[in-house]
């Protein structure tokens, strides 16, 4: 062994492999250039407000450094809890108690959390077909098993829980719980209809298995609407997760989780051996901008700008690819997922970076799919007036890749 020989033979199993399929979109959305980046879903920095943002940070470490700029609680900030709360309880029936709600650093860290919390090396989690990469990630970074579930033209296929759930057991691995974002998924876009929620909440409560609910786009619908969550339909066999990276700023890093008291205990205690505690900063900056009402009053702004530039890419699509490929319609969030017959996404990418345009391929979205002939296209950072442009291109590259 030297110093500047290979060292990968000293990894862990887990670090081994190289750059993973995230590192690989992140690094795509750091080249700039003239390249149209339909890749990472990250938020327009266009909508930070820098000079509040500014104003909170200097107004916390002025009035209270010791609280500011000091250790927090691993379940978070008291006042910022209580204000979590009543954010929780404007838009959900069912209002978390104080010991059932836990601050987080970003939607990632509560994932990361429950799964630490819930499930041992071996153990099978139930994902989406297809699902969040970021989350897998996470699920296999942690020894566990992610077994899939259906899902068809309205998103998840509730009777499929329990298929899984079999599927699982056939394989040696006892489910420890399903991961689910029903609202606006990651990557397809899709809204879950109320029906298909509460038949899920029923099928998870036959199987005596837990959900995990991920809500990061949950605000971001264009008309400002709200179905019913998960936790609210079923708070006894629900976790739900999200994140303030899409409504306040992914920098600070702040995400939550509630459930019941019990799991939210494990995750607490988890999360002394992980970052010990989030950001007490940042906790303070997101308690005021929440009680002053700036959360509430900034989102139909966002909504309206992310609304805006979805339209843009689906005229784009409709005008470019209409014939050659489908696509899905979103009414809020950040994605469209696009099937593109005859073609295998994941070996095109190259040739459309070099064409001057970027997507992430459908086959990481699935836990057991090599290849995949379907794409994902964020617009939430994409200029509007880029989106036409843009699907020119690839329209361009899956017209030369069919000949």
């Amino acid at each position: 062994m030297t110093q500047h020989g290979d060292l990968s033979h000293v990894l862990a199993r887990r670090a081994q492999g190289g750059p993973g399929e995230l590192s690989a979109i992140l690094a795509l959305a750091a080249q700039g250039g003239d390249l149209i980046d339909f890749t990472g879903g990250f938020p327009d920095p266009g909508l930070f407000d820098a000079q509040l943002l500014s104003e909170l940070a200097a107004k916390a470490v002025s009035t209270a450094p010791e609280v500011a700029l000091q250790y927090a609680s691993n379940r978070g900030l008291a006042p910022l809890r209580e204000s979590l709360r009543t954010l929780v309880s404007q838009t959900q029936e069912h209002t978390p108690a104080d010991g059932e709600l836990i601050v987080t650093s970003g939607g990632v860290d509560a994932l990361t959390l429950v799964t630490k919390a819930l499930a041992d090396p071996g153990a099978a989690v139930l994902v989406e077909a297809p699902t969040y990469l970021g989350a897998c990630t996470v699920f296999t970074t942690n020894e566990t098993v992610p077994v899939a579930m259906r899902n068809d033209a309205e998103g998840l296929v509730p009777e499929s829980l329990a298929e899984a759930c079999e599927t699982a057991r056939k394989q040696g691995a006892e489910p420890a719980f399903a991961y689910v974002i029903p609202d606006f998924q990651n990557p397809s876009g899709l809204l879950l209809s109320t029906a298909r929620r509460a038949a899920l909440v029923a099928a998870a409560r036959e199987a005596g298995i837990l959900l995990v609910e991920d809500v990061a786009y949950r605000d971001l619908a264009f008309d400002g609407s709200y179905l019913p969550s998960l936790y609210q339909l079923g708070p006894d066999v629900t976790v739900q997760i999200g994140t303030f990276s899409k409504t306040f700023t992914p920098g600070t890093r702040l995400g939550w989780a509630c459930g019941p008291k019990a799991i939210i205990a494990a995750m607490a205690e988890v999360k002394t051996t992980t970052d010990q505690c989030a950001s007490a900063l940042a906790q303070c900056m997101l308690d005021a901008y929440i009680r002053e009402g700036h959360f509430t009053a900034g989102l139909p702004a966002i909504r309206r700008a992310y609304a805006q530039r979805c339209s843009a890419l689906l005229a784009a699509l409709a005008t470019h690819l209409e014939g050659a490929a489908t696509w899905t319609q979103p009414a809020g969030g950040f994605f469209t997922w696009v099937e593109v017959p005859g073609i295998d996404a994941k070996a095109l990418a190259s040739a459309a970076v070099e064409a001057g345009v970027a997507y992430v391929p459908g086959a990481p979205f699935f836990v057991d799919r090599v290849t995949d002939d379907h794409l994902r296209l964020s617009f939430s950072r994409t200029p509007a007036e880029r989106m036409d442009e843009g699907v020119r291109r690839l329209a361009g590259v899956l017209e030369r890749a069919r000949g």
